[in-house]
């Protein structure tokens, strides 16, 4: 199975940030939109990283 290089990175990235990120998610000062605000950045990440990849190669 290939893994993208690109995606590997991203994954670990998050490891390293996630407590950061999840102290900014759950701050008491947070809009409601803000936990949607992570999900359309990873579907946008995500839509980028497989957008040149041909149906055949699936």
């Amino acid at each position: 199975m290939y893994i993208n290089r690109a995606l590997l990175l991203a994954i670990g990235v998050v490891l390293i940030f996630l407590p950061a990120i999840e102290s900014w998610m759950i701050s008491s000062e947070t809009h409601w939109y803000r936990p949607y605000q992570l999900w359309l950045l990873a579907v946008v990440a995500t839509w980028w990283n497989q957008r040149s990849r041909y149906t055949d190669e699936l």
